[in-house]
């Protein structure tokens, strides 16, 4: 026999989590959150609630949940294992002291204490292909000796929210089920050492038949189990026997006798980034002829926001379902009431719907620059914040619609993650050998798009993210939300979440007409566009299917002058914010402002208007600032 793995085909930890904290995954570990149809937020990793699942059990499952989706959803792994996001095995074999609990403690999860745990694909991988016959990988059994039990029985029994009567019943099923498992149950509960918080890897076969053995023993004691008075922590009943269960299959006659890997446990005291993303939960499966769009805005933009959704029904073809969701950065209750009772003024809910997913916890750990705020990183998360959907559009909330969005939506993508339109501004930047910003090494445009991104010799792939049309299985698929949040935390970029998303798509991009994402102030500063595309932005102009107000002096509430700033008058005109906007004053869902705010406001704006162009434009982001400070 060979003393090594030939084949090893793939193999796939999941580290379960519940909440926000510290996350890495490679070709073995999978981060997912486990209960997450219970759940009201949602984490940007991998759930437990697709496909065949019993998400919606974990509050008496515990991480078997995620136990129960691996096992029925990841047919292609060789070899599957579950550590938690705090609890792994020592896969280095350090050889560190452990402590009374059988484990190695580690104050804080970084790079360096995974690499000295060998916390990666290439540790793991060797540790199966280094021994003959593998078939398990566990942690080194434990005494309940050390804290004062004798046996397994009595550690059960005498712990909190543990019952005698919960082992009977668990006893009788498998006396029904498993009959030749019955001396083992009876064997590891004399035991005083065993293997503990359901830690493990399994090969295939072993891991297939130890679901098939543990769910059938739990199925049934739940249809025979009455949890009537059971305590929300007594009721974790399941995850508890699970535990002990697995102890009882290791000493059945379901192993082999050889093959099994035993490495300490090693235990993370500090799991948390300080810069933690947390999602809310998911709406439900969209309805067969559903448009999903999608926006961002906080409570700055909701005017903006207001003539965005009338835009949009306007010349939106009514026999689809409208689904509006807005990626809410801090909306308040009031206002997102008048958005709602704006939306359905001509609209009835049986035509559409406008929902409000509270994102305003995430990515504030990331720093923005110019004008940006966290609003924009929210889209990088877009196939977690939509579990469910299979596909939506994204759209700037600095836009205004002008044609049915239904003909984009039905734009085939053909392999395609997302289609997008060509970015002029940045091939005007290119042209011009306009330079990045000093935190990026101020590169002139082409060598920062190859440098910096990646795209060599693509510098005409590169795409604006202001309108989007996602395959958000695709998307998902690619898994580039935690990588990217984590670049992005790391490293500055000039256009922040739109490089990034540049950077990752790399070759799966279809490029869509440039007039359904018409910057309105190309014709002022894009004069180094060749002839071809000069001509390409005249005819847009003309017939804009989507107008982008991209810049501070493009936006028409910063400039009234600003080009096809009508459109976005006609449309804020039928909203509750055109007064408040285009006079000045307390808007609607405001807090009245002190007179001398509201005078010293307009004053400033008149003034602002009255300086030169040139002028206005170095000045912008600090007049941002003052404005959202008054």
């Amino acid at each position: 026999m060979s003393t090594r793995q030939t084949g090893l085909g793939p193999v796939h930890i999941y580290v379960c989590h519940h909440a926000a904290g510290i996350t890495f995954e490679d070709d073995v570990f999978r981060p997912i959150q486990v209960g997450r149809a219970l759940a009201n937020t949602h984490l940007p990793i991998r759930g437990d609630d697709t496909g065949d699942t019993i998400s919606s059990k974990n509050r008496e499952y515990c991480e078997l949940t995620a136990l129960y989706w691996a096992w029925k959803n990841d047919p292609d792994a060789a070899w599957i294992g579950f550590m938690h996001y705090r609890r792994f095995l020592d896969f280095a074999c350090t050889g560190l002291k452990t402590d009374q609990f059988g484990c190695i403690t580690l104050q804080d999860m970084t790079p360096q204490t995974l690499k000295q745990m060998g916390l990666n694909a290439a540790t793991v991988r060797k540790t199966i292909e280094n021994t003959p016959n593998a078939c398990a990988i566990l942690p080194e059994k434990w005494s309940v000796r050390n804290v004062g039990f004798t046996s397994f029985y009595q550690h059960y029994v005498e712990a909190d929210y543990h019952f005698a009567h919960d082992l009977a019943l668990t006893r009788a099923v498998i006396a029904d089920l498993y009959p030749d498992d019955l001396p083992a149950f009876d064997t590891v509960m004399a035991a005083d050492e065993g293997y503990f918080t359901n830690v493990f890897v399994f090969r295939r076969d072993l891991f297939d038949t130890y679901c098939t053995w543990l769910f059938a023993i739990l199925s049934e004691v739940e249809r025979r189990a009455d949890l009537t008075n059971y305590s929300a922590q007594a009721r974790r009943i399941y995850g508890y026997l699970g535990e002990r269960l697995f102890n009882v299959f290791m000493a059945s006659p379901h192993v082999p006798k050889e093959g099994v890997i035993e490495r300490a446990r090693c235990f993370f005291e500090n799991t948390k980034t300080g810069k933690e993303v947390i999602l809310p939960k998911s709406p439900p499966a969209p309805a067969a002829n559903a448009v999903t769009i999608v926006t961002a805005a906080d409570e700055n933009f909701v005017p903006h926001l207001a003539a965005l959704l009338e835009s949009i029904k306007a010349s939106f073809n009514r026999d689809h379902f409208l689904e509006l969701v807005v990626l809410d950065g801090g909306i308040p209750p009031l206002k997102r009431n008048l958005l709602k009772r704006q939306f359905h003024i001509d609209l009835p809910a049986s035509k559409g719907s406008l929902t409000f997913l509270d994102c305003q916890h995430m990515y504030r750990g990331i720093s923005t620059h110019m004008h940006f705020s966290p609003a924009t990183f929210y889209r990088l998360s877009l196939g977690q914040l939509l579990q469910h959907h299979p596909r939506a559009l994204y759209i700037d909330c600095d836009t205004i619609v002008l044609a049915d969005l239904c003909r984009l939506w039905d734009t085939p993508l053909n392999g395609a993650v997302i289609a997008a339109t060509p970015d002029l501004i940045m091939k005007n930047f290119v042209n011009a050998g306009i330079r990045s910003m000093e935190e990026t090494g101020a590169l002139p445009a082409s060598r920062y798009l190859s440098e910096y991104l990646g795209l060599q010799g693509r510098g005409d792939a590169y795409f604006q993210a202001g309108v989007i049309l996602f395959d958000l299985d695709a998307f998902r698929a690619a898994n580039i939300s935690n990588a990217a949040i984590k670049d992005l935390s790391n490293r500055r970029y000039w256009f922040l979440d739109q490089d990034i998303l540049n950077k990752y798509l790399i070759g799966k991009v279809k490029m869509l007409d440039t007039s359904w994402n018409c910057v309105n102030s190309i014709r002022d500063i894009f004069p180094h566009l060749n002839a071809d595309w000069r001509a390409k932005v005249l005819e847009d102009l003309k017939d804009p299917k989507i107008v982008h107000y991209a810049g501070y002096e493009a936006k028409p509430w910063n400039n009234r002058n600003a080009p096809l700033s009508f459109f976005y008058w006609f449309f804020l005109r039928k909203t509750f914010w055109y007064e408040a906007i285009f006079h000045g004053g307390t808007a609607p869902g405001d807090e009245p402002a002190p007179f001398r705010h509201s005078l010293l406001r307009r004053v400033l704006t008149r003034g602002w208007h009255l300086l030169p162009r040139p002028l206005r434009r170095p000045l912008s982001g600090v007049a941002s600032r003052i404005k959202q400070a008054l």
